[in-house]
């Protein structure tokens, strides 16, 4: 184990080392944010229709999905922070490139490419910030070590849209990558110990890959995203339908409830326990779908916004922190990979499936029901859960 995880002063969050990871965390979430809203309009400037430009903008969640267990493994495996330079550099370097991009297949390579180093560096910079962290206060420090995401989405997208505005695509790209370019120099400036190995690397099992023992936190987590993917693909067009103006507070409303909350809720998980946040964390995602089924007014979206913050938005992180206070620190990559496999999983497949039942039963029905599954299917997982860990308990 790393001196600075046994030295006792390593008990106090706010060092500047932690406030170097924050910056991290806020360079990657720029670097990303910036550029979510260029992709489909950039593609279609190759002459692409929606459907392609769609499908290249979406290949970086996909394959992401899929590097989510490798990237746990290579986390795990190797040192942390040389891996993260190295991901950090290949990551910054994808998103400059695409300022250079000459054809459809090329950026379409290139998306691919980019959603590896992505995938890794999101899993890396998780378990790499445990490594920082006092154990005693991971859910604290994960939960301000969050809020850099609420503060991206809102600043991002403007900040990517204003360079392209103002100086064309090529800026806005290049700038994403200078973004990414800052979290590397921060990674470059913190001292990093490995912890101590033993010598002689294991064989591969499959719970290096794979943590089994949050399979059903794993699907919570993917019912959380399958909400915040359904809201986010169809609340513009649900409020137009309704003529409910001024949607976009919506997303102001749940960043500042997160903001404020997400620290608490850290500390809850501290001092309480993982069930004393997640239970709540259940019945507000399910109210926060309920009201934008039934809501005739913005009021009422601004309550289910509210829901959402408490539920998705506190639900997610808090299952993530117990993930990685559970493991051991060797074990932090697999850990954040395998929640974060059910964040991927619910964020590609909601919108595929809110397609086939808007038409059939309407918005009302679609989101009210989801609010139902999330319910019942929410409260089984949790109850599925508490037993496999009172089985590993008693052990």
């Amino acid at each position: 184990m790393s001196k600075m995880q046994n030295n006792s002063s390593a008990e106090r969050l706010w060092t500047w080392k932690f406030l170097m990871l924050i910056a991290i965390n806020f360079g990657n979430g720029a670097a990303g944010f910036m550029t979510v809203p260029l992709v489909t309009k950039y593609v279609m400037t190759f002459g692409a229709d929606i459907t392609a430009a769609s499908a290249v903008s979406g290949i970086l969640s996909l394959v992401a999905m899929f590097m989510c267990p490798v990237a746990g493994v290579l986390s795990d495996r190797m040192n942390k922070k040389k891996l993260l330079l190295i991901t950090e550099a290949a990551y910054a370097l994808c998103l400059g490139l695409h300022a250079f991009a000459g054809s459809l297949i090329a950026l379409l390579l290139l998306r691919a490419v980019t959603g590896i180093f992505f995938s890794i560096s999101n899993v890396l910079t998780v378990a790499y910030a445990s490594s920082y962290i006092p154990k005693s206060k991971m859910g604290e420090g994960l939960g301000y070590f969050g809020l850099v995401t609420p503060l991206v989405q809102a600043a991002g997208p403007s900040i990517g849209l204003g360079l392209r505005d103002s100086m064309g695509y090529g800026a806005a790209f290049i700038g994403a990558a200078i973004a990414a370019a800052a979290a590397l120099l921060c990674v470059v400036a913190l001292p990093y110990e490995a912890p101590a190995s033993s010598g002689q690397k294991k064989s591969l099992k499959f719970n290096d890959i794979f943590a089994a023992r949050f399979l059903w936190l794993m699907l919570l987590t993917a019912l959380f995203s399958s909400a915040n993917g359904l809201i986010s693909t169809y609340l513009d067009i649900l409020a137009s339908e309704r003529s409910i103006a001024n949607i976009s507070i919506f997303f102001t409303v749940y960043s500042v409830v997160l903001i404020i909350f997400k620290p608490l809720t850290g500390k809850l998980l501290d001092t309480r326990g993982m069930y004393f946040v997640i239970i709540p964390a259940v019945v507000f995602a399910a109210l926060g779908m309920f009201f934008v089924g039934i809501a005739s007014s913005l009021w009422i979206m601004l309550i289910a916004a509210v829901c959402k913050a408490l539920g998705q938005g506190a639900g997610t992180p808090t299952i993530q922190a117990h993930a990685v206070k559970m493991l051991d620190q060797s074990q932090s990559g697999v850990a954040v990979s395998t929640i974060q496999i059910g964040q991927s999983l619910g964020n590609s497949i909601a919108p595929v499936l809110g397609s086939f039942l808007v038409e059939p039963f309407g918005y009302q029905t679609m989101f009210c029901g989801f609010g139902g599954i999330i319910l019942a299917a929410g409260f089984l997982f949790l109850f599925l859960q508490a037993h496999r860990e009172k089985k590993t308990a008693a052990k």
